[in-house]
């Protein structure tokens, strides 16, 4: 090959200009210029402050978990899932309940002549243990000959970090906030439903993992997020709530372990003493000698609470939805229309009723005692019936128990509600709107003492520690309303009057979409038993709304 020279080829020569080889022959100018790298390693007080990026960052977590805040949205910092967010958004890093996050950090620059405007934040596809410790491995070679003075060596950094790019992006899917971290808390919270009706088979967190699409990793990890323990003890709990009815049923120590997926008589006897403290024979001797003939109008949860077994319960009670399996074994017994026969016909020892009518109606019948709902909290009225029990150390035992879950969950939401939002409660029925206090009912016991949120100023003044509930007109819901709405609807027609108003869009709850909808069903009462289940649901609405909205 010879160059052309005034237009002159001999022949046999190829023609070709060396000159135009930059513009006849084009490759295209695509590559990644590594900026710097470091290893930065955060406790639970440290953080990285809010920034607007003047680089590309790529984020890749070594160890511990952690959470990204790009440009107001959350997502989660876990390792084997790298994440690339784009030069020009505000990015800032917190600690999640870890208390070590170990993360790098790389700055870099994607040259590429047709790049469009790109999404803040990319999220590449979980890759499997051995391949992200392939690129952790990567990251650290690169940083060990960062400060290279040979000149070879700093050409091979940088040809280290395109195959470490290629690597990394070879699979990414634009994403955009909370919609990729949704779809999956959303498959496994379904499969977590599905879970309860499968206590009594041999299932493993691979089959799980697969049934969602994801790693078993990351399985796991949600899992625990959504219900505070892993799979085997989630199984294991499921199991000996179902052998402790059929145990009371009167069914076989044998049949009873088969029933709960247990091959082995013995295994799942010692099972369940690992549990529960006491083997299946004692447990079915304790229930036995803790049965008390007492008939219960009020305060179901709270005698279940502190071990006490009534003879017979009012129907309502018994059907509430996180009693009803805990009283199979009662006798039921009408409490509307409240009938005086049939209770006189169980010839109970006590009776324990909510109000007064009751009292007049069947303190003739036994000794009667009015413990009302209305008129203390929930953990003072436990404390009293307590002390008529002789249960003292029992109730103090369901307190702290109580105390700790909530202190728990008060810490998951530092930095995610504002020292100055204010929750409210509310229930809408065809003929009366309530707004409750901290006494009890539709979980605001929860809200106010348990997890420490503020009321709305009138509602601190008319409602707290002086009173249940208050009915109010629909002209007075917005001065009741905070900037957060726990909301159950027994009327929705007039629900939807309501909030088809100009008053209602106006409220600041409903402007930031912070109504949260209950199910009266799981809300109707306040005991011990039903509370921390309520707390779970509470702080899954609030928190699922915040990662969408944050």
């Amino acid at each position: 090959m010879t160059l052309i020279d005034n237009g002159y080829q001999k022949k046999g020569e190829l023609a070709v200009d060396l000159t135009h080889l930059k513009t006849r022959y084009v490759v295209p100018d695509i590559y990644y210029e590594l900026h710097g790298l470091a290893l930065q390693h955060l406790s639970l007080n440290d953080g990285i402050p809010r920034q607007t990026l003047t680089t590309d960052l790529m984020i890749v977590v070594e160890e511990g978990e952690g959470l990204l805040i790009c440009d107001g949205k959350i997502n989660e910092l876990q390792y084997g899932v790298p994440l690339v967010i784009n030069a020009g958004h505000t990015v800032e890093i917190r600690m999640n309940e870890e208390a070590l996050l170990s993360v790098w950090l790389i700055a870099f620059t994607l040259h590429d002549p047709e790049r469009q405007m790109s999404p803040s934040l990319i999220e590449t596809r979980e890759t499997d243990t051995a391949g992200f410790r392939s690129i952790v491995k990567r990251i650290r070679a690169i940083e060990n000959h960062r400060m290279a003075q040979d000149r070879k060596q700093r050409v091979g950094i940088h040809t280290q970090f395109q195959r470490l790019m290629s690597m990394v992006l070879k699979d990414t899917h634009e994403h955009e906030g909370e919609v990729s971290s949704e779809h999956t808390r959303a498959n496994i919270s379904e499969i977590i439903t599905q879970l309860k009706g499968r206590y009594n088979e041999e299932i493993t967190v691979d089959e799980l993992a697969d049934q969602a699409r994801i790693s078993k990793r990351r399985f796991t990890h949600w899992f625990r997020q959504l219900t505070g323990t892993n799979l085997s003890d989630y199984m294991t709990t499921l199991r000996m709530e179902h052998a402790k009815q059929l145990l009371l049923r009167g069914e076989r120590m044998k049949d009873v372990a088969a029933l709960v997926g247990y091959r082995d008589e013995y295994y799942f006897n010692r099972r369940f003493k690992q549990v529960e403290g006491i083997s299946p024979g004692q447990f079915i001797l304790n229930h036995r000698k803790s049965s008390s003939n007492i008939c219960v109008m009020s305060c179901l949860g709270h005698l279940l609470a502190l071990g006490i077994r009534p003879a017979a319960v009012a129907k309502n009670l018994a059907n509430e939805h996180y009693l009803s399996k805990l009283s199979a074994s009662f006798h039921k017994v009408n409490s509307v229309p409240l009938d005086p026969q049939e209770i006189s016909y169980l010839q109970p020892e006590m009776i324990l009723v909510g109000n007064q009518e009751e009292y007049d109606t069947l303190s003739p019948i036994a000794p009667t005692y009015i413990f009302s709902q209305n008129d203390h909290k929930p953990f003072v009225l436990l404390q009293k019936l307590g002390e008529v029990f002789g249960k003292g150390p029992e109730a103090e035992k369901v307190m702290k128990q109580y105390e700790r879950k909530a202190q728990r969950l008060r810490s998951r939401l530092k930095g995610m509600i504002q020292s100055t939002d204010t929750f409210s409660v509310m229930e809408i029925r065809d003929d009366s709107i309530y707004v409750f206090g901290n006494y009890w009912c539709r979980g605001a016991y929860n809200l106010y003492d348990g997890l420490g949120l503020q009321p709305p100023e009138r509602i601190q003044k008319e409602l707290i520690d002086r009173q249940a509930y208050l009915m109010i007109s629909e002209e007075q819901v917005a001065s009741y309303v905070g900037d957060h709405l726990f909301l159950t609807v027994l009327d929705s027609e007039r629900y939807q009057h309501m909030s088809s108003s100009i008053g209602w869009q106006e409220m600041p709850a409903v402007r930031q979409n912070q109504v949260y909808m209950t199910e009266y069903t799981e809300f109707a009462v306040t005991d011990p038993i039903s509370m921390p289940y309520q707390l779970d649901a509470q702080m899954k609405l609030i928190l699922e709304r915040k990662m969408l909205h944050s």
